[in-house]
């Protein structure tokens, strides 16, 4: 049992590891103009294949932090927006339910839906290769999705500034579906692509060394 723990802490702190080295450096978000493609997404969700729904909010959170230092880091719209930058009021409380719902709970429920995908899907496929990239664009979506419409539901004026579209719910639709469309698509390709090769991987080696099941 104490093997176990530690193997699972090791394995813990090499996914934490991997979302601040990717989370804190250019490596991680190829930014654009208004936002950034994403790929600390990717050890989330290589890690929920292997920790499950527990291990994936925990990556998920931690993703969420290193986007938190990024927002004084290297400070984009979003950043803006969240931390209140610029506006009369500044920085308050509602700023605080931004980072909440923007900021953290999208990348937590990132981790959690791939692990939930992932679970359910390797029941039926026994090569895990079709549950693994399922899990990987659920996961990539629920992000994308979630922060952007997080965006467009609590902050609307500032997110239509910031893609310099009108007010309009049409016109903010439009841009917030081209994003997902952009950037949501490439953030799943890659995720399919490097999360079921390094998920493979990981998988091969935890059958031949197992943690112990409930994790």
């Amino acid at each position: 049992m104490k093997g176990n723990n530690t193997k699972k802490l090791a394995i813990y702190g090499l996914f934490i590891a991997l979302i601040f080295l990717l989370g804190l450096t250019n490596l991680g978000y190829i930014r654009l103009s208004f936002a950034a493609i994403t790929t600390v997404h990717i050890p989330v969700i290589i890690g929920a294949f292997v920790l499950g729904v527990k291990g994936g909010a925990v990556l998920g959170f931690f993703f969420g932090l290193t986007s938190l230092i990024q927002c004084f880091m290297a400070p984009d719209a979003i950043a803006a927006i969240v931390l209140g930058t610029g506006s009369e009021s500044g920085f308050g409380f509602y700023n605080v339910l931004l980072i909440i719902t923007i900021i953290f709970i999208p990348r937590i429920l990132a981790g959690v839906l791939s692990a939930i995908a992932y679970r359910a899907l390797s029941k039926i496929d026994k090569t895990e290769v079709f549950a693994m990239g399922a899990a990987a664009v659920t996961g990539t979506l629920t992000n994308t999705v979630l922060l952007l419409g997080g965006l467009c539901l609590l902050a609307s004026e500032q997110t239509a500034a910031a893609f310099g579209v009108g007010t309009t719910a049409k016109a903010l639709f439009a841009a917030i579906l081209g994003v997902v469309t952009t950037n949501g698509i490439a953030e799943a390709i890659a995720a399919v692509i490097i999360g079921v090769a390094v998920g493979k991987a990981v998988s091969v080696y935890l059958k031949r060394h197992p943690l112990e099941k409930n994790v």
